[in-house]
């Protein structure tokens, strides 16, 4: 594959997703603390999709409709949270006491308000939204092989942000720091919390399974990129990152050919060696004194995100409202020099912000990346490897959401959206187009697609 042939229509979405990918991972790990790179990728998200919709072939993955209708009706969602309200009909909606008292004191009490409490940051959050439509449109443009192209470049991004973790780590934070604001002196990579590149890596191991039934220099360089990633996973010293680990690893036994399978027989040995050791690594230490230790913090930052929910339902209070909102309910004594960004768990945060129609659209996507599941057991040889791959980043990204918020950032978020366009069946190749119909040549070049 020519640089020409990428920017050619047929591999316009390998070109276009992997650019927005390896452009997000470089500049927007630090959050929404670093708004001139959200936008900028934001903005790149656009012209990717134009770009693709532009594209003399059709859209071929004719399944990932259904994920890009479940996002379109998230962002009409948000859409509508910005429509002006009549003064009574706005007043009427739960949890806008409050905030009806502060129009009333300006005299803006008559007028009409949005369901959004917050329209400025429903917006950014609407924008937001963006750079997962526009990599499930470019996966959409892309058969297998080029599926596991888009593959080997996640897992080279995540093992760049690797590496710079490691500079990170041995220099105690003095050299590769990206974002001095974050987890300074940890593993951060090319993010600024260390929970994010947890998340990051452990998608990457899940995706380097996938190439673990290839031949035997395959599977060797796969296990020890799975090994390095594992590794890189520890040194982030993420609570959540050591525990998910093992889930990560799910799509190996996928990816062993049968004939292999009774190698699974020494794996118990295998896992109390590495255990063994484990516990003489000074990171792993680390980990599983946090997690004896626990967090009570996050337990607080949940009770006090039901009480807010039990206001605002059945409406919610906008996407992108939870800080503001959060702290009306927050009790004093749990008032301090930080504030609370997120609730640490998505789906209260979703419950909060979209009410009962966000959480009804939650549960539809869960219902469809589960129905997939089965559909990517069904699948053969690198289909049912990448699919059963890609499944399973899904679900370390969910689990990892009910104590963080790892999908909130751009890099992640791309990834998910990656994956979940990996779930959707890919097309056949495209056929190339012919010079002359029925020509000697055009017979033989279309045998050899064949």
């Amino acid at each position: 594959m020519t640089s020409p042939d990428l920017l050619a229509g047929s591999h316009r979405g390998l070109t276009g997703a992997a650019l927005l990918l390896i452009m997000a991972v470089l500049a927007g790990g630090g959050g929404s603390g670093h708004a001139v790179a959200e936008i900028a990728i934001e903005l790149a998200s656009i012209a990717v999709a134009a770009w693709l919709l532009a594209s003399p072939l059709p859209m071929r993955g004719r399944g990932a409709l259904v994920p890009l209708a479940l996002l379109a009706a998230w962002a009409g969602l948000a859409a509508l949270q910005l429509v002006p309200l009549p003064a009574p009909v706005w007043r009427a909606m739960p949890g806008r006491e409050l905030a009806a008292a502060i129009a009333d004191h300006v005299g803006a009490g008559q007028a009409a308000h949005p369901l959004s409490l917050d329209p400025a940051a429903t917006r950014r959050a609407l924008a937001a939204l963006l750079p997962a439509g526009a990599m499930l449109l470019a996966v959409a443009h892309m058969d297998l092989r080029e599926r596991l192209a888009l593959s080997a470049v996640a897992i080279g991004c995540a093992l760049a942000s690797l590496l710079l973790g490691v500079m990170q780590l041995l220099s105690a934070g003095q050299w590769g720091t990206l974002y001095p604001e974050g987890h300074l002196g940890y593993a951060t990579g090319l993010f600024a919390n260390r929970n994010h590149q947890a998340s990051f890596l452990l998608v990457a191991v899940a995706l380097a399974c996938t190439f673990a039934a290839r031949k035997a220099s395959g599977s060797i360089l796969a296990l020890l990129l799975m090994a390095s990633l594992a590794a890189g996973v520890i040194a982030t010293t993420s609570r959540a990152g050591l525990l998910l680990l093992p889930v990560s690893l799910l799509p190996l036994a996928a990816s062993i050919p049968a004939r292999r399978l009774r190698w699974l027989a020494v794996l118990p040995l295998v896992a109390a060696g590495a255990y063994a050791l484990a516990m003489n690594n000074a990171m792993v230490r680390i980990v599983m004194d946090r997690i004896r230790n626990g967090n009570m913090e996050r337990l607080s930052f949940w009770q006090d995100s039901g009480t807010a929910i039990a206001r605002f339902w059945p409406f919610g209070s906008g996407y992108g409202t939870f800080a503001g909102v959060f702290q009306t309910v927050e009790p004093l004594e749990h008032v301090g020099t930080h504030y609370v960004n997120h609730a640490h768990n998505d789906l209260l945060e979703i419950m909060l912000e979209g009410g009962m129609p966000a959480t009804l659209l939650f549960a539809a996507g869960i219902a469809w990346w589960l129905r997939r599941g089965v559909s990517a057991l069904r699948e053969t040889g690198s289909a049912r490897r990448l699919g059963i791959a890609a499944w399973t980043g899904i679900l370390v990204l969910l689990l990892h959401s009910l104590v963080d918020y790892p999908v909130r950032m751009l890099p992640v978020e791309l990834v998910a959206a990656m994956l979940a366009g990996f779930l959707v069946p890919p097309a056949p190749p495209a056929q190339p187009a012919r010079r002359r119909l029925g020509t000697p040549h055009s017979s033989i070049k279309q045998a050899t697609v064949r």
